[in-house]
């Protein structure tokens, strides 16, 4: 997933969010969060790669409650998104 996050402070807010859920959520396999260090026009502000051992888990992430707390936050903050799920 890539996030627009124009405002600094709400970057940093979700990116301490999303780096919570490993630990409220055992299903996540893995899960790795990083800042954009480019800066160029065409970049997004925040990424996200998450690994889970199959869809049934990626189905309890997302209907997890602080996943959906989460998703309201990114809602709130965050004009433009791209989310791609794919199977290994």
């Amino acid at each position: 997933m890539l996030f627009q996050v124009p405002d600094p402070l709400h970057r940093e807010e979700l990116v301490r969010r999303l780096q919570a859920l490993p630990g409220l959520i055992p299903e996540i396999d893995g899960y790795e969060v990083g800042v954009d260090v480019s800066r160029v026009d065409n970049s997004y502000d925040v990424g996200l790669y998450s690994t889970f051992a199959d869809t049934d888990a990626l189905e309890v992430y997302r209907a997890h409650h602080a996943h959906q707390a989460v998703l309201q936050l990114i809602g709130d903050i965050s004009p433009h998104r791209i989310v791609t799920d794919w199977l290994d």
